[in-house]
């Protein structure tokens, strides 16, 4: 795969947010991404140790930064320098013993010596971090309780609001919600404005996203079932915050970030000084379980490899495991526009499946409209997914296949979705 590639997958981003103040850490990332794209290896390898020296770069972005590093050595024939890096990289935090070991630019070293025990390390460190038991997930919604504390005295005092924000609901901020502010709201000021601006919306979702709370005995029975398909699943403690729609749901090595003020649909709720977007994705919280195994398929499939393709797939088979665990898809509202249109969906997306613009496809909330919904990548993913798993014999080694996708090409020629569409 390509490294740079790697970060962008940790940090993880599964809907779309507004565009937000960069940090200088941020510009250094994209420095480094732009020199891994060019496959410039001594420019990235350079670029990424500036990361690195970065005295306010995250100790996850110092980590990947430093796995990049020892695949760019790697590349470069350098094994000495690659192992210590990798060694830097472990011993930072990045403990994904299963990207390591079949990650194609480290086949380098897998010769060496130090390989067996670089592996066992990871092994050793990632273990600790291993949730085995659904039961053992602590779902966190004490910062939506803050929140309702600092809304309501900020609703008395405006002309206050930035300051009661950040003294009673940032300050009080959870493992997750401070990786939440870190990697989508970075902008306290911001964050006030939305959430002000949408007074009959807040309002009424107090009751909803407290609701939230009492979803856990379903959220952990479909955890349950998930590992009951999949042994091999490993989970992650959830946190939920309010995030003045900036996103829906992304990840970091706290766990499941979800903005609970985009899934807190129900009765009452007043939606109506949203976009035409942000009402038709704003889900209720009944549809919490389902969300939850979506966003845990992203903390357990392979990664991607940059193109349309792979991207489409990794949201597709979220969506499509999510409704194999739980009977629900989380993003059910395009398929009647994708059943009715598939064939002209299909010939629109292999024009542009094997690039790397995902931009009139994954998150282009630009481009909905009332006839057409957007994100119908997603869809075309999902019914690639679903091909390839009701061929399959072996129901649960295929649910394997899929979480392992490595090739994304390869995996669609598989599937013979293909010919499914030629054939509807």
């Amino acid at each position: 795969m390509k490294p740079f590639l790697l970060l962008l997958l940790l940090i993880g981003i599964a809907f779309t947010a507004a565009a937000q103040t960069t940090t200088h850490a941020d510009s250094l990332l994209t420095i480094a991404q732009q020199a891994s794209k060019k496959k410039d290896y001594p420019a990235a390898i350079a670029a990424y140790q500036r990361v690195v020296n970065e005295p306010t770069a995250k100790p996850r972005y110092k980590a990947v930064s430093l796995y990049n590093i020892a695949c760019y050595y790697s590349l470069l024939h350098d094994a000495p320098n690659a192992l210590t890096n990798l060694r830097k990289a472990i011993d930072a935090g990045y403990v994904n013993s299963k990207q390591i070991s079949t990650d194609s630019d480290l086949e380098l070293l897998h010769a060496d010596r130090q390989w067996p025990k670089l592996l066992a390390r990871a092994r050793q460190l990632e273990e600790k971090q291993i949730i085995r038991r659904p039961e053992d997930v602590r779902l966190t919604t004490t910062d939506i309780d803050h929140f309702w504390t600092a809304y309501a005295a900020a609703r008395r005092d405006t002309a206050q609001a930035r300051a009661v924000f950040r003294r009673e609901y940032f300050d009080k901020a959870s493992a997750g919600l401070r990786d939440y502010y870190d990697l989508k709201i970075k902008d306290d000021k911001f964050f006030t404005k939305r959430i002000l601006q949408r007074p009959n919306y807040y309002n009424s979702i107090r009751p909803t996203t407290l609701a939230i709370a009492s979803e856990k005995p379903k959220i952990v029975a479909a955890f349950r079932h998930f590992q009951e398909l999949y042994p091999a699943v490993r989970f992650q403690n959830i946190y939920f915050v309010v995030g003045g729609w900036v996103s829906g749901g992304t990840v970091s090595d706290a766990g499941l970030l979800i903005g609970a003020d985009q899934t807190a649909n129900g009765p009452g709720v007043n939606t109506s000084e949203l976009s035409l977007v942000q009402r038709n994705r704003c889900a209720p919280v009944a549809e919490m379980p389902s969300l939850m195994v979506h966003e845990l398929v992203h903390r357990n499939q392979g990664p991607q490899d940059g193109t349309l393709l792979s991207y489409a797939l990794n949201e597709g088979m979220a969506d499509f495991v999510a409704e194999l665990v739980t009977g629900h898809i989380t993003n059910a509202r395009l398929h009647p526009y994708g059943n009715a249109h598939e064939k002209q969906l299909w010939a629109d997306f292999q024009k542009e499946m094997l690039g790397t613009n995902p931009d009139n496809w994954m998150a282009n909330g630009n481009q909905e409209t009332p006839e057409k919904p957007c994100d119908l990548g997603y869809y075309v993913g999902y019914r690639i997914v679903q091909a390839y798993y009701k061929q399959a014999t072996d129901k649960k080694q295929a649910l394997a296949d899929i979480l392992s996708i490595r090739d994304a090409k390869a995996f669609l020629a598989r599937s013979r979705y293909a010919e499914v569409v030629a054939g509807r």
